[in-house]
């Protein structure tokens, strides 16, 4: 009897669903249990957050000591009250009714506390005015000078921003440098009784810092403890869930392993015999994928299989004819590219000469510059100004050195050194290369570097070769006068952003597409065209993109967005 596959099938899911259709009742009877015992756990899990929602609030009140913050506070210390008070009697018995009166008496206990330190936060508020107060009386009494020729104005001002770093930092430090020059004004109070008013002031002050940092250190206990409590009831409840679900997965799976014994080695037959043929197929489609195009599917089984071979068959007969069809045209195309690639070195030999000496014209003019600089000013430059110079030349031979290398390697791929980097740094030194031709040429610059940026992974030389040819074209396009404006900042989703922008003649709009062409250049015989299509393949290999935005008469802005790095380690790939 030859059975289709669909029949096959029906048998080798029947037996399966009678065990499915007995492990779903067992199951819902487990789930059941659950989610009796998961209410329990919700109750720990909304106490535990309303306790973490105290402290937050807590920390907010400590540090602005304002009445919004502590009715804040006050409203996420009742919604705890409330949600103890709706919690079942049967619930509190279930889940611990000792833990439940200490966090009665815990929260009550915090709330009186947290009243008490508003009222001390009021009252250090009054003090510091009365100390500040105090002390504007004391200068201005000591700005008279009708005291002790030795309390003058340079100790109560030295004395004023003792008291002022108190009041900022409230440490011991700042507390006892506070202590030492009271003690030294102490000195003059029995021949100035001016003085006594502002000693007696800072004393208050310094005890009611002391009685707020008293209730500030219970408060943290209480909300310790407040913390602690909700945390191990959570922690219990899952304890005891996990417990019982762990029992209840062991019962099952007792179930499971009793029944799946019924019909694994029919499910196994079935399985085998429906799969065979595919297995033939799939066999002769490996072979096939590794280069073997005479092999041909049997024609064996009579159900859907047999069209799929005779489909299968037919297929490979035509693939075998294209493929040969194929190999001759590859043939072919490969003498014709090889023809192309020769040609199209020879068209460029001119064209990459000239260019080695535009891109070796920045640095050696810097060079020049700096030398001149030097030769002029070096009778009064100090030793480090003279260091200076010389590293700067350094640099710019080390930068003609690999711009040399740069043009020589061309079309030859080389591994990237990826290293961690904070893109206002690389901004910084690519500008510092640049700056004496920026200054030769009179350009004014401008930088909106934005502030806590990620990191990104780049070959930092790579880069800062990308911003000196930006830089250059910008300095290049504008008259004296002109405005360069360097700006970082975050791009779209995980990309840092970097724009240049020049005050220049813009670029023409039917320019635009083309701009980043190889050898293309609006500079006519002056440029090689390789600058900006060394730039984009620099940044494509960065997985970055670089796009222009121009206006005729008004100026032009390259923007490079590179990846955020996360983190994930170094790939050296090409560029």
């Amino acid at each position: 009897m030859q059975l289709k596959i669909w029949h096959k099938m029906i048998i080798g899911i029947a037996i399966p669903s009678l065990i499915a259709v007995l492990g779903g009742f067992l199951t819902y009877i487990y789930i059941n249990n659950v989610t009796n015992r998961q209410r329990f756990v919700e109750i720990a899990d909304d106490l535990k957050e309303s306790a973490l929602e105290i402290r937050r609030n807590e920390k907010n009140f400590l540090h602005y000591k304002n009445a919004e913050s502590l009715k804040n506070l006050d409203i996420a210390v009742s919604a705890f009250t409330a949600s103890i008070r709706d919690i079942s009697s049967v619930a509190i018995e279930e889940i611990g009714k000792e833990d439940f009166s200490v966090l009665n008496e815990t929260i009550q206990t915090y709330r009186d506390l947290m009243n008490d330190l508003y009222k001390s936060y009021r009252r250090e508020s009054e003090v510091t005015e009365k100390v500040r107060a105090e002390g504007r009386k004391l200068e201005d009494f000591v700005a008279k000078g009708e005291h002790a020729s030795d309390l003058t104005t340079n100790f109560v001002f030295n004395l004023r921003l003792m008291e002022k770093n108190y009041m900022l930092f409230r440490d011991n430090k700042s507390y006892d440098e506070l202590e030492l020059k009271l003690g030294e004004l102490g000195n003059f109070i029995p021949f100035c009784e001016e003085c006594f008013p502002y000693t007696t002031a800072i004393q208050t002050l310094m005890d009611t810092y002391k009685k707020s940092n008293s209730i500030v250190s219970d408060l943290q206990v209480m909300g310790n403890k407040l913390e602690e409590t909700t945390g191990k009831i959570a922690d219990r409840e899952r304890l005891m869930i996990k417990s019982f679900l762990a029992h209840t997965q062991r019962l099952i799976l007792i179930a499971f392993a009793l029944l799946s014994i019924l019909g694994p080695l029919f499910i196994y037959k079935t399985a085998k015999i429906i799969v065979a043929p595919i297995n033939r197929l799939a066999a002769i489609t490996q072979k096939i994928a590794e280069g073997d195009l005479s092999l041909r599917a049997p024609l064996k089984e009579h159900d859907e299989t047999y069209s799929l071979a005779v489909s299968f068959n037919t297929m490979l007969d035509h693939l075998q004819l294209t493929h040969e069809s194929l190999g001759r045209s590859l043939e072919l195309l490969r003498e014709k590219q090889a023809q192309l690639v020769e040609a199209g070195k020879l068209a460029s030999l001119g064209v990459l000469t000239a260019g080695v000496a535009h891109e070796l014209t920045n640095p050696l003019n810097n060079i020049s510059m700096v030398a001149q600089t030097y030769i002029e000013l070096y009778d009064n430059l100090p030793r480090d100004k003279r260091i200076g110079f010389m590293e700067t030349v350094e640099k710019e031979t080390e930068r003609t050195r690999k711009i040399v290398n740069n043009l020589l390697s061309f079309s030859k791929p080389k591994k990237a050194n990826l290293k961690e980097a904070y893109v206002n740094v690389i901004i910084l030194n690519a500008l510092d290369f640049m700056q004496n031709m920026i200054h030769v040429s009179n350009i004014d610059t401008k930088l909106n570097l934005g502030d806590n940026l990620p990191h990104i992974l780049i070959d930092e030389s790579q880069i800062i070769q990308v911003l000196i040819n930006l830089i250059t074209n910008a300095v290049h396009a504008m008259p004296p006068g002109g405005l360069l404006t360097l700006s970082t900042g975050p791009g779209k989703e995980n990309f840092i952003e970097i724009k240049v922008k020049d005050t220049g003649k813009g670029i023409p709009p039917e320019y635009l597409g083309h701009i980043f062409d190889p050898f293309f250049s609006t500079k006519g015989v002056e440029g090689t065209g390789l600058g900006l299509s060394v730039s984009y393949g620099i940044i494509k290999t960065h997985k970055g993109n670089i796009t222009v935005e121009s206006t005729v008469g008004e100026g032009t802005v390259f923007t490079i967005e590179l990846p955020v790095y996360k983190g994930e380690g170094i790939n050296h790939g090409k560029l």
